[in-house]
């Protein structure tokens, strides 16, 4: 274990030299013992020392010792595979999870024979090494109640499944004004979204028309789109539907030019019309109205030199890179034919660019992690869905961009951050 981590986890073998512990984030940490430990006690970890953690508690990972054996009572659940595509259905089946624990050894068909897909049951499991996790199944005691073991739910199929949907869950529909971009909705429904833009040009800045502002900020949501916001004061605003308050700060920062008090902020918003008629798109004939912040984000955002910085994420796939043919080529050649229009999908953001130069350097660190391992490595980790992380910007030409949305996006990844397995969150890539 090198220095400089901080963990805790729980006791799960002893021996005169070492013990080890399970932690979440490393999984098995061995150190020196130390003399005064004992099995099935919950530490603290800090770079190489660790120190039991009194009157600890946890219900979602009761642990005890028991015969020189280490045991805990936790929830787990199994696919439904009938609702996974073949892909998936094959890699997870008979597969069982716990968020702590990670998977668990059924080799006794405990949870196979008696437990249908997607129920999570309280388990009794045992500290036993196995090829794919630490932990194996040894009772089955009863069916979890629905609430509280909602946490049980978001498991490795389930987000590898939404990986592979999300194009399809994050696409605009044809009515959307981000697409149908002259349609206005009922001004009354209330979104969400996030302020890309503090001072820009007013798209529909009129220097003869009386009132008309030359510049105003930007708020931008995947169903709406882009939506010019003109703040005139600071107030309390409440919205027609009494949920959005709820979510709602319920105070908006006024000054256009303090930037930081705007820029990179999520809000909640409807639409005010201005203009009637086809002939104007909703950016030029809607405002924003009842602008409040939003409570809850649901993305951190920082901003970096007046620009608006975002994490994002999503599944790597080669064939959004280049093509097979274009992979067996030598690197120096393979970049002229990385795709132009690489790009993936964010419930938030839309669609997100990825230029070729961040293309390459997904594709050589994979290539690297790849290369490095061992034949038996390889064959386990080829089909592993792999993470990518990437900090997200928006487009200078991003007015352009939305103008052929959303056949092209206004954020585009500015860096590579992380590359890890979905499964166990081995990190492949730190930048």
């Amino acid at each position: 274990m090198s220095s400089g981590i901080s963990s805790f986890g729980f006791s799960c073998e002893l021996n005169d030299e070492t013990v080890k512990i399970y932690t979440i984030e490393h999984g098995i940490v061995e150190l020196k013992n130390t003399g005064d430990l004992e099995l099935g006690v919950w530490y603290d970890i800090w770079e190489n020392s660790l120190e039991a953690r009194d009157e600890y508690e946890n219900k979602r990972c009761e642990v005890w010792e028991e015969d020189g054996e280490v045991f805990a009572k936790v929830l787990a659940i199994g696919p439904n595979n009938f609702f996974l595509p073949p892909e998936i259905h094959k890699k997870y089946k008979y597969a069982v999870w716990n968020p702590f624990l990670k998977y668990l050894d059924d080799g006794d068909n405990l949870f196979k024979d008696k437990v249908r897909g997607d129920d999570v049951v309280e388990i009794v499991v045992k500290y036993a090494p196995w090829k794919n996790g630490n932990f194996k199944i040894v009772e089955l005691i009863e069916e979890a109640p629905f609430e509280g073991s909602s946490y049980c739910r978001l498991t490795p199929w389930t987000l590898e499944f939404m990986g592979l949907t999300m194009k399809e869950a994050a696409f605009p529909r044809p009515n959307n004004p981000c697409v149908k971009k002259d349609r206005v909705p009922p001004s009354d429904d209330v979104q969400m979204g996030l302020c890309i833009k503090a001072s820009y040009r007013n798209v529909a800045f009129r220097q003869e028309t009386g009132g008309s502002t030359e510049y105003c900020s930007y708020l931008f949501n995947p169903v709406l789109g882009l939506t010019r916001w003109m703040p005139k004061e600071t107030a309390s605003v409440q919205h027609e539907n009494p949920e959005a308050n709820k979510l709602s700060l319920g105070q908006v920062e006024d000054d256009p030019l303090k930037v930081e008090h705007r820029i990179g902020k999520w809000y909640t918003y409807s639409l005010n019309a201005n203009k009637k008629g086809n002939r104007y798109s909703a950016v030029h004939k809607t405002t924003a109205k009842n602008v409040t912040e939003f409570q809850n984000p649901p993305k951190v955002t920082r901003v970096v030199d007046g620009e608006v910085e975002i994490e994002t994420s999503f599944l790597f796939d080669y064939d959004m890179f280049e093509t097979s043919e274009n992979r067996q080529n030598k690197t120096e050649q393979r970049f002229p034919g990385l795709s132009k229009d690489a790009h993936f999908w964010d419930h938030n953001l839309g669609r997100v660019e990825i230029y070729p130069n961040i293309s390459m350097e997904i594709i050589q660190a994979v290539e690297n992690h790849r290369e490095g391992l061992d034949p038996t490595e390889s064959e386990l980790l080829m089909n592993e869905a792999i993470v990518v992380s990437v900090t997200a910007v928006v487009l200078r030409n991003f007015m352009r961009n939305f103008e052929n949305y959303p056949n092209n996006g206004i954020f585009v990844a500015k860096t590579l951050d992380t590359i890890c397995y979905l499964n166990g969150g081995k990190v492949i890539y730190q930048r």
